[in-house]
């Protein structure tokens, strides 16, 4: 009677073969579609990529001042902060709303429409530029607040006060 084994001299090799071709199958899944950082990808549910009509313009996250003090080491008084109402903001141009809320940390464009980003220590500010018609320029038709972290809630009126405020201490 004889004892048939499995020939470990092929089947060894064959499945060390296999695992290594299944993890370089796994690490080339993790590569994907990889889209350059600051860049839109705007034909997204198309059947042909959009032609971008302006560049996608960004800025460097805007660098904090320290208060300032005077000689005896007290804190110079702020300036003063007047508060722009949110709702007096729609339909007002991209340079009416420039010039009431400040330059934006970043601009993104998304066909006809255009994004316009804010944030504060707190929260992320959206302004959302529509043309009224086509070929017309855009105005103000949306803003959307949110904390930058966690879940809890901000209105839109509270997140632009930080905004504004920000932006005074920053000129």
């Amino acid at each position: 009677m004889t004892i048939s084994t499995p020939r470990t001299d092929i089947t060894r090799p064959f499945g060390v073969l296999c695992i290594l071709a299944l993890i370089v199958v796994g690490l080339s899944a993790c590569g994907g579609n990889a889209v350059p950082p600051g860049t839109t990808n705007t034909s997204y549910g198309q059947s042909k990529p959009a032609a971008r009509t302006e560049p996608v313009k960004t800025t460097r996250p805007v660098v904090r001042k320290k208060p300032e003090t005077s000689k005896t080491g007290k804190t110079v008084a702020a300036i003063p902060f007047k508060r722009i109402p949110s709702d007096t903001l729609k339909g007002l141009s991209e340079d009416a709303f420039a010039a009431k809320v400040g330059t934006p940390e970043m601009i993104r464009g998304e066909g006809d429409i255009q994004v316009w980003q804010y944030r504060s220590e707190q929260c992320s500010f959206d302004a959302f530029f529509v043309p009224k018609a086509e070929g017309a320029p855009r105005e103000l038709r949306h803003m959307l607040a949110r904390m930058r972290r966690g879940n809890s809630a901000i209105t839109v009126q509270d997140c632009l006060d930080q905004i504004v405020k920000l932006g005074l201490n920053q000129g």
